[in-house]
């Protein structure tokens, strides 16, 4: 089971076992979770006094003894909902804020640590895109399990704004981006010789990302930047082959 969309709703790996424990085993004690969980029992303890707290548990008492059982899955997008109007009400300060402490200028530069800053970004980018812009890029190989997931989503969200996406890509990727320019996701040329790597151009931006064990990105806004690079994307793709 993916448990990713529970992670991204603020719950731990622990609270996760626990919940997913609780919904096969139903209304049980503490100790059925840790058994069928295979926590320690402190562990298993905190956990479920947070899910309490959340909602996504509840219990009854039979004697002095605790029975726990997990709230109907679907009570869950109360539970979501109530986040989002809890931010929405903070989020016309969170801007004016923005707005009072940074005033963009058009160049700057902005540093990004770990994937979710990384995705972020790039989505950021293109939340505005009009359809037919082109969005370029120079290929790295990805391991990171992270960023291939975020990516198959990335494709699928620059087709749906009908963006022009091309990359150049080092011979040895050819594999790797197949498949995807056969779903007309993206178009790529491939070279034999050394060039600029996790590199993307989009507009007045430049983002260069490391997808390194640690990954950061630096995005740069620079119309001068851009162009430059831009050109030499097109000097590349020029010598490439399809």
């Amino acid at each position: 089971m993916n448990i990713e969309p529970l992670e991204e709703i603020g719950l731990t790996k622990a609270e996760i076992k626990v919940y997913l424990a609780l919904l096969e085993l139903g209304l049980t004690t503490a100790g059925g979770i840790i058994r069928k969980s295979g926590l320690q029992s402190s562990v298993v303890h905190n956990s479920i006094n947070n899910l309490v707290k959340k909602g996504f548990v509840s219990y009854i008492l039979k004697g002095k003894i605790k029975h726990y059982q997990t709230i109907d899955p679907r009570n869950i997008n109360e539970f979501i909902e109530n986040k989002k109007r809890k931010f929405n009400e903070i989020l016309p300060e969170l801007i004016l804020k923005q707005k009072l402490g940074k005033v963009r200028t058009e160049t700057y530069a902005e540093v990004y640590e770990g994937s979710k800053g990384l995705f972020n970004a790039l989505i950021e980018t293109i939340k505005d895109a009009k359809p037919k812009e082109e969005y370029l890029f120079f290929a790295v190989g990805i391991e990171h399990p992270d960023a291939q997931r975020f990516f198959e989503r990335y494709d699928h969200t620059r087709k749906l704004k009908h963006l022009v996406v091309k990359g150049v890509a080092d011979v040895s990727l050819r594999p790797v981006l197949a498949e995807r320019q056969r779903k007309k996701l993206l178009d790529a040329r491939y070279v034999d010789f050394p060039i600029p790597i996790g590199m993307t151009i989009f507009r007045d931006e430049i983002i260069i990302i490391d997808w390194g064990e640690k990954p950061v990105g630096m995005l740069i806004r620079s119309k001068q930047i851009a162009n430059n690079y831009r050109k030499l994307f097109y000097d590349i793709w020029n010598k490439g082959k399809k």
